[in-house]
């Protein structure tokens, strides 16, 4: 049997984005070339891959079965360049990173800049779900690294901590007239509208607990919205939806601007680290390996200039 290495290519790329043209443009090789390899490549192994529908195109059975290698084909190639690049002393290629809504939103693109400032020919894709998806992706090795709110339960994965985080309460002007300096009674909690992060966020995770510690079932609190993601709350919050739990770091700018007021409650204080996740069994592509030591170096300083001084409980107005 005689199979190309750009038969492999061709078929993996078809196989990712659903559709001939979309592959073509992706590996710069025309229709017809990119089609002519997708044939010699069904005819060495025998089978059909594609089903094709017009301009529809799935896997078949059989493509399915060689779509499982000939990704791990191609993630191989590229790591391999990438050892003999850092071997050399070069350090380029690309790496995967899954993160959780704060630092996926607010935390890694900031950090990034500096990263790329540093190693321009790394790439880095960063898509952002909850953290038990994100946990769920390290943990099944769909994806290299994760950054999460929280570390979760699987016995696969090395979670190291990053820095620290607080959640904070915030509300909208106009919803507690009667504010005066010092804390709130937390009992001001249970006479509002507050929304609240989906299951599995780590926001909410940490929120449920610090609850459960007060004595307080979240579930008996007044829900007006449950919203998935920390943007989408902010947004509640400015709308007069209601109060909310949210990391300090996202609401900065609205907080000092005066469209949101932070308010402290007496005695409940929320804290929870961000985790930088990983398989300690899966060995990490070189450029991985990287991103990863200079992600846990940056630790502290990823939040710098995104936390106010704590302002000791009292209502900020």
């Amino acid at each position: 049997m005689d199979i190309d290495f750009r038969q492999i290519k061709a078929f993996e790329a078809v196989a990712r984005k659903g559709g001939f043209s979309r592959a073509s443009r992706e590996i710069g090789l025309t229709q017809p070339t990119l089609s002519t390899h997708i044939l010699n490549l069904e005819r060495e192994l025998g089978v059909k891959l594609f089903d094709r529908t017009g301009r529809t195109v799935t896997l078949t059975p059989a493509g399915k079965v060689f779509a499982r290698y000939s990704g791990r084909i191609m993630d191989l190639c590229r790591e391999s360049i990438e050892a003999v690049d850092a071997f050399s002393g070069q350090i380029r290629g690309s790496v995967h990173v899954e993160a959780s809504t704060v630092p996926g939103e607010y935390i890694l693109p900031r950090w990034l800049h500096e990263f790329h400032a540093l190693y321009p020919e790394i790439h880095v894709t960063l898509t952002v779900n909850d953290s038990a998806i994100v946990l769920e992706k390290v943990s099944s090795g769909e994806v290299p690294l994760g950054i999460t709110g929280y570390p979760g339960n699987y016995p696969n994965l090395e979670s190291r901590v990053l820095c620290e985080d607080e959640v904070i309460f915030i509300c909208p002007r106009g919803m507690l007239p009667d504010l005066s300096p010092g804390p709130l009674p937390l009992k001001t909690i249970g006479e509002i509208p507050l929304i609240r992060r989906e299951k599995g966020s780590g926001t909410r995770i940490a929120l449920d607990k610090a609850l459960a510690e007060h004595d307080i079932q979240p579930d008996s609190l007044q829900w007006s919205a449950t919203l998935g993601s920390t943007r989408a709350v902010i947004e509640g919050v400015l709308a007069g939806l209601g109060a909310a739990f949210v990391s300090r770091s996202t609401v900065t700018r609205e907080i000092e601007r005066g469209q949101l007021l932070s308010c402290g409650l007496a005695g409940f204080r929320i804290r929870r680290n961000f985790f930088l996740v990983s398989n300690p069994k899966k060995t990490l592509s070189p450029v991985a390996d990287h991103f990863r030591k200079e992600f846990l170096k940056a630790g502290k300083n990823l939040l710098k200039g995104m936390h106010p001084e704590p302002d000791g409980g009292d209502f900020t107005p």
